[in-house]
């Protein structure tokens, strides 16, 4: 059975071995995961089934309209985020199926409730994926060189939070 778990520093080889695999096209240093687990311990977690790794996702808040770049350490959230920012979530192909990103998504959705929305940029075909979990592409010509370095598939999506009720 998947089980989504916080991400510790002894995943980082895990994280790093299933980036490989799912993103070949988009490597990263293992600094850069072991940042994001480091500056949003609440929004990284690695999935095991049956006690192996079989995926991961890094989130961290970030401001709404804008995009890190790749392969980049950020050491900090910027000030005053609006947004909790998906950086990644992969998937061996063998959780896959399973609902294991239905359910980490609805989590993180959670987490992200007091920035008041999520966004990503989804890539490899994902934009039906992302748009069953409630994002929605969001057009951002500003953003577009940046966005371009993700690939010639990559789209900018938002979803908002809605806000709790008492």
């Amino acid at each position: 059975m998947p089980l989504w778990r916080p991400l510790r520093s002894t995943d980082l080889p895990a994280v790093s071995a299933i980036a490989a695999v799912v993103h070949p096209a988009y490597p990263e240093d293992d600094a850069v995961f072991a940042d994001r687990a480091a500056i949003a311990p609440e929004a990284c977690f690695l999935l095991e089934v049956d006690g192996a790794p079989a995926g991961y996702v890094l989130a961290h808040p970030w401001r709404h309209d804008s995009l890190p770049a790749l392969n980049t350490v950020l050491g900090a959230v910027p000030a005053a985020p609006d947004t909790l920012y998906v950086h990644d979530l992969a998937l061996l192909p063998a959780a896959r199926g399973s609902g294991a990103a239905a359910e980490i998504v609805a989590r993180l959705a959670r987490v992200a409730q007091p920035h008041g929305a999520m966004s990503l940029v989804a890539v490899n075909d994902s934009v039906p994926f992302w748009t069953r979990m409630g994002f929605s592409p969001r057009v951002m010509p500003p953003l577009a060189a940046k966005l371009a370095s993700y690939g010639a598939d990559a789209c900018y999506m938002t979803r908002p939070m809605a806000p709790h009720s008492c």
